[in-house]
């Protein structure tokens, strides 16, 4: 099974989160130097928890699931950054450049590993290829950052009159007439879209570009999973290498 990094969400929320998860951890843990594994059980036991609230709210599968997956992403965020943090206080990373970060990735992977192997969690294999799925939904191809470089002039131009709160809504109004394309077609729109509903949060309200983008397309999860076909072309775009949005509208 391919283990892919978290999607942008969970690792944007951990950065915003990180003074209060270091005050809390500092607040716990304080009295107890070294590597708490007490966080371990407690992850074990999300899936169920989230199993149990979701059947009791009358929750769809797919909620349950898509919750399951950004609930264990983000709880493997906030014991990684414990475990590389008591790394670094204990000098087991080396200091140079770029340690710190590559480690996080390794030991990331290794979590993904060791979850796979709990036998407590029957969904475990579900979860972490949801997770994986997420993480290139919610990332934007290369194609289209590489499309946006290379016309960036243009597409400015063309987002001028849509830096507006209707402009940003209006993206989300959009949805159901893009999705009548072809998937493949339909992908590429919903994503060039998406960079660009970005590009006003980012202006308008100083969102983090990479935030807005993958918040978008996670709003629209709900949505564009009744297109499998079209769901599949977005997480498929990352195999691309090119992009080619709609001449004739460059904005849509």
């Amino acid at each position: 099974m391919e283990l892919h990094l978290p999607d942008p969400i969970t690792n944007y929320n951990r950065q915003i989160a990180r003074r209060r998860y270091e005050r809390r951890e500092e607040f716990i843990l304080g009295h107890h130097p070294g590597f708490n594994l007490m966080y371990w059980p407690r992850i074990l036991r999300a899936p169920a928890r989230v199993e149990r609230l979701g059947r009791h709210l009358g929750w769809s599968r797919d909620q349950i699931m898509l919750t399951k997956a950004l609930l264990i992403s983000r709880m493997a965020c906030v014991f990684i950054d414990h475990i590389i943090r008591r790394m670094e206080q204990t000098g087991i990373i080396p200091a140079t450049s770029g340690a710190p970060n590559a480690e996080w990735e390794n030991q990331y992977r290794h979590f993904l590993l060791l979850f796979l192997q709990a036998d407590d969690i029957p969904d475990r294999r579900e979860i972490v290829k949801l997770m994986a799925r997420l993480h290139r939904y919610t990332v934007p191809p290369p194609a289209l950052l590489k499309f946006r470089r290379q016309h960036w002039q243009a597409i400015a131009h063309a987002l001028a009159p849509q830096m507006t709160p209707a402009g940003a809504a209006g993206f989300f109004q959009r949805i159901p007439e893009l999705v009548r394309h072809s998937p493949v077609a339909a992908a590429r729109r919903i994503c060039f879209a998406a960079a660009l509903y970005a590009d006003i949060q980012e202006r308008l309200y100083r969102q983090q570009w990479m935030y807005a983008y993958s918040d978008s397309m996670l709003r629209l999860y709900d949505y564009i999973r009744k297109y499998p076909d079209i769901l599949a072309a977005l997480i498929g775009m990352h195999s691309s290498s090119t992009l080619h949005p709609p001449a004739a509208s460059p904005h849509v």
